[in-house]
């Protein structure tokens, strides 16, 4: 039994491990990952210039959202913005203007392998939500009095967990060790 079950993971190890069944190496470590690694694991927003990486993009009826980076950042370089738009036109930039987002922005990975990051925005709580298993969300949350929370659910997107994204939250520290 333990042959099979060994045989088994050996098997299904391309199909889970990201990099793996496109033919790259995988690192053994979030700090060692790079763009040229991964740069096929995030697909294009239509939010994001080609020249940045969407690391979480969410469809929602006639509304997208997504997170949109500097292909490097550093506590002191680089940016990370979200922006969503209804019916193509960008409604809202959160920061308005490309900075180093530590300080703007929270990056948080569970011990199940779920990932989110949360921002405040004149009062409002969201978090994006990206779990390993199942579809991604949006959760924005109102400022007082209401606290009327809001969900918006998308399709399964898990780019938040993929090695270079962890790296550059990692890097530009926004990634909150619990």
């Amino acid at each position: 039994m333990k042959i099979c079950t060994t045989l088994l993971l050996l098997a299904l190890t391309p199909a889970l491990t990201p990099g793996i069944a496109s033919g790259q190496t995988p690192v053994s470590s979030i700090t060692d990952a790079t763009w040229a690694q991964y740069k096929g694991e995030y697909p294009q927003s239509p939010l994001c210039s080609a020249d940045e990486i969407t690391l979480w993009s969410c469809k929602s009826g006639k509304h997208v959202y997504s997170l949109c980076s500097s292909r490097t950042m550093t506590r002191t370089t680089g940016y990370l913005q979200y922006r969503a738009s209804l019916r193509g036109r960008v409604v809202l930039t959160y920061p308005p203007d490309k900075r180093p987002p530590a300080g703007a922005f929270t990056y948080n990975s569970f011990a199940n392998g779920d990932a989110s990051i949360d921002f405040s925005n004149n009062g409002y709580r969201y978090t994006l939500f990206d779990p390993l298993r199942g579809g991604s969300s949006i959760s924005v949350l109102a400022p007082e009095p209401s606290r009327k929370n809001t969900e918006i659910t998308c399709q399964a997107v898990q780019t938040l967990q993929i090695n270079y994204t962890m790296r550059l939250m990692y890097d530009s520290g926004t990634w909150k060790v619990n």
